[in-house]
């Protein structure tokens, strides 16, 4: 029986090859908090350096369920005092030593499933521009993901072409392009598109069959209703798709009291409900998420968990520096 179980796994590993490669980056129930794994152009677009760290528990109650952690920082190049060019004969210039419009930022996660564990590490350029009291911003990120199956705890009776494939890791690159708008204080929304090169993967000897990651596509969005000096209330979304139209949705509504605590629901498609709740204590946000699955799984499972941490450093008068208002 357990040769059997072991066997299925990774035939199911290499047939579901299209789906799991689809997404080579998870998706957290914290999206709204860490939009910048989503978008690249999020970057800094606050004006602040933030270090984002998330683990999730899926599945609680089944063995060796899907186990995800995910850290991040990002920060903005703020605009600095002015230089001077001395030019001879000719008045002094002063330009900008910095404009402020550079976003950066990065970071590396890593997701097991049974034996399957998918990590990889990114890094992000982000380019903002000031408008009337909003800003564009675009970004680029580059990324290499790693796949490979853990070897320890699986046997065959006999070699298998299935056994060229255990073990050996997979690095797969890609490219990542963003476009984000953001209306101060009020709204903002955007896309993005994942796994440009659409790198081939080829499992095993050459008589396994060659895959090709599938492009992503992302629209995030949100809007924060100020409905007194205390209270926010700010519904959010994803969707996501891939060029098949493998197509998922979440829907979110969080309320914000003293801009210190916090609590929500989501829904995403597939009949999962999530409950959010959270607080800050000075530069240090605390987030849960608990999801709870209403479909036939719900038998098998005691939902998912999630755990977000956050630190945010930068004065808030010195957040939107760029703005020219020095």
């Amino acid at each position: 029986m357990r040769f059997a179980v072991q066997a299925l796994s990774v035939f199911f590993f290499i047939f579901s090859q299209a789906k799991l490669f689809c997404q080579s980056t998870p998706i957290y129930s914290h999206y709204m908090m860490d939009g910048f794994t989503v978008n690249s152009a999020m970057a800094g677009y606050e004006g602040l350096t933030v270090f984002n760290l998330i683990t999730r528990q899926q599945w609680l109650g089944i063995e060796n369920a899907p186990r995800t952690f995910s850290f991040s920082f990002q920060t903005r190049l703020l605009q600095r005092s002015y230089k001077i060019v001395t030019r001879p004969h000719r008045k002094n210039k002063f330009i900008p030593a910095r404009k402020g419009r550079v976003g950066l930022g990065g970071y590396l996660y890593s997701d097991r499933n049974g034996y399957f564990m998918n990590s990889g590490a990114a890094f992000s350029y982000a380019y903002h521009i000031p408008l009337h009291n909003s800003q564009l911003s675009f970004g680029l990120l580059a990324s290499v993901a790693q796949h490979k199956i853990d070897k320890s705890g699986i046997g065959f009776r006999n070699a298998e072409p299935l056994m060229d494939l255990v073990g050996n890791p997979l690095y797969i690159p890609d490219v990542s392009i963003g476009c984000f708008y953001y209306k101060f204080y009020a709204y903002y929304i955007g896309i993005s598109a994942t796994e440009l090169l659409q790198s081939k993967i080829k499992f095993g000897s050459s008589v396994m069959r060659q895959y090709k990651t599938e492009r992503q596509y992302y629209l995030i969005g949100a809007y924060r209703f100020q409905q007194d000096k205390d209270l926010q209330i700010e519904p959010s979304f994803l969707f996501k798709t891939t060029e098949g139209l493998i197509m998922q949705g979440e829907l979110s509504c969080k309320i914000y009291y003293q801009n210190k605590y916090w609590g929500g629901i989501s829904y995403r498609t597939a009949q999962t409900f999530i409950a959010l709740m959270g607080v800050r204590w000075k530069n240090l946000y605390i987030g849960y998420a608990f999801d709870y699955d209403f479909n036939a799984f719900q038998r098998f499972t005691f939902g998912s968990h999630e755990l977000f941490l956050s630190m945010k450093f930068g004065e808030t008068a010195r957040r939107y520096l760029w703005q020219k208002r020095f």
